[in-house]
């Protein structure tokens, strides 16, 4: 390896919330890049340096009082960690549930990876080679970071290296020997306090020498459960040569070391020199030794011209396999142009790619950043010379069949420059200078991005945002299946999901796999925690539905932002489920888009049987990740009394509610009202929402999670049935006999056949029921209230019939979903054999939960 490009690696740690720590304490997170090799992770590079913005809130309030005050958001500044390869954020204190701390910090990392020619034979023999690296190109993933056109052309250098893992590590140091947080706080003494790593999260990050701007939000385990907004920019900024065989003679390597933090290129000449004209170092060490390392290219080279293995000790050498070069003007004038193509045009591609995406930037977050960093509102440009090799080099990329030198700009320039009598050392010292012109001008730019990312945070943060937002949810749905628009809201499909959705998610998950794996290998920056493998990963099958003999449109309340924010997609039915031309359109806005309506969107979350608020708690967690904005209740008035009646519950819990709407949200701050229940939670927010009729006009979504709409059935002989019988004659629980409706000799007194005629669904925007056919506890057909064919033999049937016509009756279909959840349950165990896992797995599977809340945003904006 004698040439190499250099791309920096910047991670812009934007803020850090606390969602749901279990410990106060000091925290602070630590990161480092490794490869990816199949030995192990390796240290890629170590951190070059850092940078920090201002806390001007902070500077304002310390100049107001005039008064020292100690920032515990800021005990241990940020610092780079040498003997670790990492970078450290600045330490914080976190006392308080949904704390927020502005961090605002970049830490920069720059590695050097191998220079790999597309097509070296072309060069050689003087044909332009490009065509093929732009078709490579191609192939690669334009993310939504604008890693387009100019960018792509800049795989021609690219390099077959392995995949670079970021691990990012949550540091915590617990000071309850200090008296806990508030003592601390108020006399911190920081040298005494020992931090230790509680949790990891790492990414896998591929193409960076491509220029890659991505939001990567940090999530940590579930008993960490706190997010860190993370950007991470990367830019090729340089060509080196280096002299690899020196790196081994010493023990080391420089693509790892990151030591050199400049942006010149540091190409040796022939003569043993620098672009600058002094003595290469290496160089000097090498004529201390009194050796000289041979001259035979790597194997699979070839001897071809700029392939020379690691014995070459210069540009030149590097360039054209040695140092007398004994040919043709016309034959280096192309070989030339086969080098400018191979070092120069990647870093024209850099520089006009960085420039592309960050007057996007500026064009989002608008032009007051950038007077404010500039000082003017103009870019940084390259320079005449770049300018026409880059005009000359993009005219040879539509003439990709003919020969470079067709090129007449670049060969004007090269000719003008290289005079007559052209040498080997003339044409590796031209390009030294023309590539260190262009680094400069990418290296000038890459700063000026960073002050900007530094001077509007936030913005910047939001500008990244969606597009994540937008790539997860398309990358989720590859395990929801949507069975189209049926426009019968009471009676069960044709088909018995219970039996046919087991066997289409097993071959679901089998006919996708390539499928997903490619999807995944497209993303640039990829969470390794978030999404499990697809046969681990649980499938949702959706039905909507539509008005009789009509189409159905997006309900009302649904989020209408702007164009720029929110499209809507059109899905043909199902033959067999809807008439021809039956349509729906769903409301595809990402969750930070703007909000349409005024106000705080309050979700309640009820537990089911025997339960308590933790049970909502991962739930609730996940909503609040990508819902900041609103506010989340996890009731606990029910902690204690869930064997009572459900009725008294319900009016337990409508009182909780109004308690806390009157305490946090008085007046006009309630903007939408929406509900989270599990099994027997369902039934108490059903008892509950005749004493809440004021709310009326700002409830939004019903979600229920495996919830017994009609009770639990008694008519089968099995191992659950005869379970719950013996448990509700023990226990003598008023809700079992209620569940069961056994509460009452005459079926419709019985306390579910009255809530059922009570005012519930209709109430909703969105009315989601959620089931899974493996979970006995709640029985599919009752979890999905719908008229089913199987009810022939129950007896009774006539009341369950006539309760699913009370609960549909006012509710219109275009606002309801019903969704079977397919889990993957690898227990093969009592709690599996009757149906208490998967009935448990909706409070546990974190999967479904991401997909719930990435894929059906408009439930919870």
């Amino acid at each position: 390896m004698a040439l190499c490009s250099v791309v920096e690696v910047a991670l812009h740690f934007e803020s850090f919330r606390n969602i749901d720590l279990f410990h106060q304490g000091l925290y602070h997170l630590k990161a480092r890049l490794c490869w990816d090799t199949p030995e192990g992770p390796c240290i890629a590079a170590k951190p070059s340096g850092q940078l920090s913005g201002t806390n001007i809130s902070l500077e304002a309030d310390v100049g107001t009082r005039q008064t020292e005050r100690t920032d515990h958001h800021h005990l241990i500044p940020a610092h780079i960690i040498d003997e670790q390869c990492s970078y450290s954020t600045r330490s914080f204190l976190i006392r308080y549930c949904e704390e927020e701390v502005e961090l605002n910090e970049i830490g920069q990392f720059r590695l050097e990876v191998p220079l790999k020619r597309s097509d070296n034979s072309a060069i050689a023999n003087g044909t332009n080679g490009s065509s093929l690296a732009r078709t490579d190109a191609s192939n690669g993933n334009n993310n939504g970071s604008s890693n387009n056109g100019a960018a792509q052309s800049s795989s021609s250098s690219s390099s077959s290296i392995h995949d670079l893992i970021l691990e990012i590590d949550l540091m915590f140091a617990d000071l309850t020997r200090h008296g806990g947080a508030d003592s601390f706080g108020e006399n911190p003494d920081v040298d005494s306090t020992e931090f230790k790593c509680v949790s990891t999260s790492r990414f896998r990050i591929r193409h960076l020498d491509k220029g890659i701007h991505e939001f990567c939000p940090v999530v940590f385990d579930e008993y960490h459960f706190c997010l860190t907004n993370v950007m991470l920019h990367s830019v090729l900024l340089d060509h080196r040569f280096r002299l690899a065989h020196l790196d081994s003679m010493l023990g080391g390597s420089s693509a790892a070391s990151g030591s050199n933090n400049d942006g010149a290129t540091s190409a040796v000449a022939d003569d043993g020199t620098d672009s600058r004209g002094t003595e290469s170092g290496a160089i000097r060490r090498l004529s201390a030794t009194g050796a000289r390392p041979s001259t035979t290219s790597r194997s699979g080279d070839g001897d071809l011209p700029g392939v020379l293995g690691p014995g070459a000790m210069s540009m030149v050498e590097s360039l054209f396999g040695g140092v007398d070069i004994a040919e043709s003007r016309e034959s280096m004038l192309t070989h030339a142009e086969g080098f400018y193509r191979v070092h120069l045009e990647p870093l024209i591609a850099s520089h006009e790619q960085l420039s592309k995406w960050f007057k996007d930037l500026i064009e989002t977050i608008g032009t007051a950043h950038l007077e404010a960093v500039l000082g003017s509102g103009h870019l940084p440009e390259l320079p005449d010379m770049v300018q026409r090799v880059s005009k000359s080099l993009a005219e040879d990329g539509e003439l990709s069949t003919k020969s470079i030198a067709t090129s007449r700009l670049l060969r004007t320039h090269l000719e003008a420059r290289l005079g007559a009598v052209i040498t080997a050392r003339a044409v590796a010292t031209q390009l030294t200078l023309d590539v260190t012109a262009a680094s400069c001008c990418v290296l000038e730019l890459w700063h000026l991005v960073l002050a900007m990312l530094l001077q509007a945070p936030r913005e910047a943060a939001l500008a990244l945002r969606e597009k994540w937002e937008r790539r997860v949810a398309k990358r989720w749905s590859s395990s929801v299946v949507k069975e189209g628009v049926r426009q019968d809201l009471m009676h069960c499909g044709t088909s018995d999901a219970a039996a046919t959705h087991p066997a289409l998610a097993e071959a679901k998950r089998k006919d996708a796999l390539a499928a997903d794996e490619e999807a995944e290998a497209a993303f640039f920056v990829q969470d390794l925690s978030m999404m499990p493998p697809l046969r681990l990963r649980p499938l949702i099958f959706e039905e909507r539905y539509a008005p009789l003999g009509g189409s159905v449109g997006t309900p009302a309340a649904v989020s209408k932002s702007s164009s720029a924010s929110k499209h809507t997609k059109k899905e043909s039915a199902s033959p067999r489920q809807a008439t021809a031309g039956t349509r729906i359109e769903e409301d595809d806005c990402s969750p930070s888009a703007p909000k349409s309506y005024h106000g705080v969107h309050l979700v309640v979350l009820v537990h089911g049987f025997q339960g308590n608020s933790f049970d909502m708690r991962l739930m609730r967690n996940n909503l609040a990740l990508l819902y900041p904005d609103s506010m989340f209740l996890s009731s606990t008035c029910n902690e204690d009394n869930t064997e009572g009646d459900i009725n008294d519950m319900g009016i337990r819990l409508a009182q909780e509610v109004v308690n806390y709407i009157c305490d946090w949200c008085p007046g006009s701050a309630l903007g939408r009202l929406s509900f989270v229940a599990h099994s027997l939670g369902g039934l108490i927010v059903r008892a509950a929402l005749p004493l809440l009729q004021e709310y009326s006009s700002k409830m939004f979504t019903f979600l229920s999670f495996s919830t017994s709409h009609l009770g639990i059935f008694g008519d089968r002989l099995s191992l659950f049935n005869t379970g719950f019988w013996m448990l509700k004659k023990w226990r003598n629980s008023m809700f079992l006999q209620q569940v069961s409706m056994s509460d009452h000799e005459v079926p419709r007194e019985t306390f579910l056949y009255k809530l059922s005629k009570a005012r519930g669904f209709d109430l909703f925007q969105n009315v989601v029921l959620t089931s899974c056919c493996d979970d006995q506890y709640g029985p599919m057909q009752s979890a999905r209230a719908e008229i089913h064919p199987d009810w022939d033999g129950v007896p009774d049937k006539e009341v369950y019939r006539e309760m699913v016509k009370h609960l549909w009756a006012n509710v219109r279909p275009e606002r309801v979903r019903r969704m079977d959840v397919n889990f993957v349950i690898l227990e093969k165990n009592l709690d599996a054999f009757i149906g208490r896992t998967a009935h448990i797995q909706f409070l546990e599977c974190q999967p479904m939960m991401k997909m719930l809340v990435h894929n059906w945003s408009a439930l919870f904006r």
